[in-house]
C-alpha cells in the first residue's frame, strides 16, 4: 500500500508544480511592464525631434521669453521650424499647446524678419503666404498692444479663401507686432469663443453681399462685448501677449 501512495505523489506533483510555475510567470512580468511605461510616459515619447517641452509659468527658450498663464496651460512645446521654397529657407521659433506640424491652432511665432526678406524677398504675416495663403475676412475687437519691447496691434479675425459667415468655430485671437528694433516678427493665434456667436458658419445664404453684412453685424456686436464674453478672457491673453521680450541669443 505505501509503495502505491509513492506511487501515485510521484506522477501528481509534477503536474502540480507545472501549473504553479505556469501561473506565476505573467505575475513576474506585469510590474516590469507598468515600471517601463511609467518611465517614458506615451506624450513624452511622441515629441518630434525639432521640438522640446517647456514647463510655465516663466518660458526662456533663446532669448524669448514670456509667462505662461496657468489658466492656458501648465506646459507647452517648442519647434524650430524652417520654410523652404525653391531650395531657400529660412527658420522661426513656433511654441504652440499641441503637436502640430503647423500652426493650426495655438501658437506663438518668432521671425527673423532679416533671414525670410533674404531668403524670399519679404516678410508677411499668416494667414498671408509667399505662395498664395489666405486672407482676413472678419474683424472685431481691434486694438494696439505693447509688449516687453515692442508692440503691434491685436483682434479677433477669421481666415478664408472665399468669404462665410464668421462662427465660434473659425473666430480667432490674433496679434502680429515687431520688435522695436524690426529684427523679429511675434505673431500670436489662439482659438477664442464669443458669447452669443453661433457655433458654427450659417449656412442659409451663398449671396456675397448677404455673407459679408451678416459678418459686419456681428463685428457691431462683438465690439460691444466685455473681456469676460470671450473664452479665454481676452484680458487675460492680452497679458501674456504683453509679457513677451524677444532678443538675440
Amino acid at each position: 500500500m505505501r509503495c502505491l501512495i509513492l506511487l501515485l505523489l510521484l506522477l501528481v506533483l509534477p503536474g502540480i508544480a507545472c501549473t504553479f510555475e505556469f501561473q506565476t510567470m505573467p505575475q513576474a512580468e506585469g510590474p516590469t511592464e507598468t515600471a517601463s511605461s511609467a518611465t517614458v510616459p506615451a506624450t513624452e515619447a511622441d515629441i518630434p525631434g525639432n521640438s522640446q517641452v517647456l514647463e510655465g509659468p516663466n518660458i526662456d527658450y533663446q532669448g524669448i521669453r514670456f509667462t505662461l498663464d496657468p489658466a492656458l496651460d501648465s506646459r507647452l512645446y517648442v519647434f524650430d521650424d524652417v520654410l523652404t521654397i525653391d531650395g531657400l529657407t529660412a527658420h522661426h521659433t513656433r511654441f504652440a499647446l499641441a503637436q502640430e506640424e503647423y500652426c493650426q491652432t495655438w501658437c506663438l511665432m518668432v521671425y527673423p524678419v532679416a533671414e525670410f526678406e533674404q531668403a524670399f524677398g519679404s516678410f508677411v504675416f499668416p494667414p498671408a503666404g509667399y505662395r498664395g495663403g489666405a486672407a482676413v475676412i472678419f474683424k472685431a475687437q481691434e486694438k494696439e498692444l505693447s509688449f516687453q519691447n515692442g508692440s503691434g496691434d491685436r483682434g479677433l479675425e477669421t481666415f478664408g479663401q472665399d468669404h462665410y459667415g464668421v462662427s465660434n468655430e473659425s473666430l480667432k485671437y490674433v496679434f502680429r507686432g515687431y520688435s522695436a528694433d524690426q529684427q523679429y516678427g511675434i505673431y500670436v493665434q489662439v482659438p477664442i469663443r464669443a458669447t452669443g456667436l453661433p457655433e458654427t458658419a450659417p449656412t442659409t445664404t451663398t449671396d456675397v453681399q448677404d455673407i459679408l453684412e451678416y459678418n459686419r453685424q456681428a463685428a457691431e456686436s462683438m465690439n460691444v462685448l466685455t473681456p469676460a464674453d470671450f473664452t479665454p478672457d481676452l484680458d487675460l491673453l492680452d497679458a501674456w501677449v504683453a509679457s513677451i521680450h524677444v532678443e538675440t541669443p
